[in-house]
């Protein structure tokens, strides 16, 4: 073979080479274009205090505030830990794309359980989770303003809570607000969920007159006008 064939021959191979390389990115991007979206649902655990051991059917899956993704469908037991407390356990159902949120007050191991047969609870302060649909509704405790719920998923907590009944107020501007009486206990947490969605929303407008029939009629400018004018001649015939 003479030098000159030698050349031609590395130069095919040198173009071979670069059109192999150059279709690895392009077969890497149909990789990564084809591949399935992660499937399962979301597990946020929350434990006041913080920084307790989390345990997904027995499986540790790191300390709160935790937040599991991609949880394959299916039943699941969750388990809370934290030295010098009292551990926790909780039950769930994870669908695809669902969510769950799970908070936790960690009770003393030392403490005193109460009893049980009590109708309220006799003292300590608990928490409140609030959660609407649409978010950033503004949230008030017995009258008080305490903040608003978060746009995401997430939900507004209210520690320190004292235990007993209170009344939370959910407001959105456009939606009827909601209220709820709620029950908060010792070392636990109560939810409430506003759903603005549905509810009717509000409906502001021009207002409206009845007629003799109950039957609404729109209070156009014309009618008012014609309206106020006969007002007016009923009340120069009654002077008269």
């Amino acid at each position: 073979m003479d030098q000159h064939s030698f050349g031609n021959r590395n130069l095919i191979i040198g173009i071979i080479a670069c059109l192999l390389l150059a279709g690895i990115p392009s077969a890497m991007a149909a990789d990564e274009t084809t591949a399935q979206p992660p499937v399962g649902g979301t597990i946020t655990v929350i434990s006041f205090p913080q920084g307790a051991a989390v345990y997904l059917n027995g499986e540790y899956r790191g300390v709160t505030p935790a937040r599991l993704q991609n949880v394959p469908p299916g039943d699941y037991l969750i388990n809370v830990s934290l030295a010098g407390y009292n551990n926790e356990a909780f039950t769930t159902t994870i669908y695809d794309g669902s969510t769950r949120e799970i908070g936790v007050n960690l009770e003393s191991a030392s403490a005193v359980p109460a009893s049980t047969s009590a109708s309220l609870p006799a003292g300590g302060s608990g928490s409140i989770a609030i959660d609407s649909n649409p978010g950033e509704a503004s949230v008030t405790l017995d009258g008080n303003p305490v903040g608003k719920t978060p746009a995401g998923q997430a939900a507004l907590i209210l520690n320190s809570v004292p235990a007993g009944i209170h009344t939370v107020t959910v407001e959105l501007a456009g939606y009827p607000r909601y209220s709820s009486t709620v029950t908060v206990v010792k070392n636990q947490v109560v939810k409430v969920e506003a759903d603005f969605m549905a509810r009717s929303p509000t409906i502001t407008g021009t207002p409206i007159a009845t007629t003799n029939r109950g039957e609404p009629v729109p209070l156009t400018p014309l009618t008012a006008i014609a309206a106020a004018g006969l007002a007016g001649l009923a009340a120069v015939f009654r002077r008269s």
